[in-house]
């Protein structure tokens, strides 16, 4: 039975903590508004704590910058999840090269994405030059100046792309480091998911198949320890289980394991990501 890949662990690690980020924001903004309008006056019981703001326009003001740069905070985070994810094995990243320059960059989100620039030259420039953008505007860093070109010199795509972003007023906001709008931030979040989206197929187009399987099936071995187990005892454990049974049921408890990291039985509409053929699974 073939078994497809078409978006990853890391890319599912990366959409639970930004799936939903835009209606999350405006729900936090509407209860804002609620305060500053008067319409919420006193604190809810469950929180059990006090709140008697002097001025209520002054304290919504402040506190919608406040979730507007950690939604922003939030997108960076997000992004940096997806790549190390990505390179913890079951490797996703297994380019050497790029390996390294992950590992060099440590902690540093900027230069991480200098190492998928470099590593993945054909990702569409838009999406990564807001990503760079955001990373500068949060880090009050200068950006890349080639990507500062490219949201000059395609403003009229960023606008019909992002829902009528304005490059100008973009860049000029970015200048001036002024705090970021619910447009900006919105329109950010949709460009980390559309360049997580374009890394992980490259990825995945590029897999090298067995490699990974074999990690996979290596990883799922050591996952699960019982209590005082030692890791290589799990996978003596988990093995046995597998390779124990009956011939014809030994497929089936492999693609198990291959379920959790992202394999699917059920072939995508589009061909997209990477296959595993049959005879992959029943050797």
């Amino acid at each position: 039975m073939t078994l497809y890949l078409s978006r990853s662990r890391p890319r599912s690690a990366f959409k639970n903590l930004l799936g939903n980020a835009n209606h999350l924001i405006i729900t936090a903004l509407v209860g804002l508004d609620a305060v500053e309008r008067g319409i919420v006056r006193d604190v809810p019981e469950d929180l059990r704590t006090a709140w008697s703001p002097k001025n209520a326009v002054s304290s919504a003001t402040r506190s919608r910058r406040l979730i507007l740069d950690m939604a922003l905070i939030r997108a960076i985070d997000a992004v940096d999840v997806y790549l190390r994810e990505a390179f913890r094995k079951p490797a996703l990243i297994q380019s050497n090269e790029f390996r390294r320059e992950l590992d060099a960059a440590s902690l540093s989100i900027f230069q991480k994405m200098q190492a998928v620039e470099r590593n993945c030259p054909n990702l569409d420039s838009l999406p990564l030059a807001m990503i760079f953008l955001m990373i500068a505007w949060r880090n009050r860093s200068d950006a890349p100046p080639q990507h500062l070109e490219v949201l000059r010199t395609r403003a009229d795509e960023l606008k019909n792309r992002f829902r009528g972003l304005d490059a100008e007023k973009l860049l000029e906001g970015y200048s001036s480091m002024r705090p970021v709008t619910f447009k900006e931030v919105a329109s950010l979040i949709n460009a980390a998911h559309h360049l997580v989206a374009d890394l992980d197929q490259r990825l995945l187009v590029g897999l090298d198949v067995e490699r990974f399987v074999k990690d996979a099936v290596w990883f799922s071995m050591g996952a699960d320890p019982k209590p005082a187990e030692l890791v290589d005892q799990t996978r003596m454990r988990r093995a046995v289980n597998v390779w124990g049974k009956d011939r014809s049921d030994r497929g089936s408890a492999i693609i198990r394991l291959l379920n959790q990291h992202g394999f699917s039985t059920f072939a995508p509409l589009e061909r997209v990501g990477s296959e595993v053929p049959a005879e992959l699974i029943e050797t």
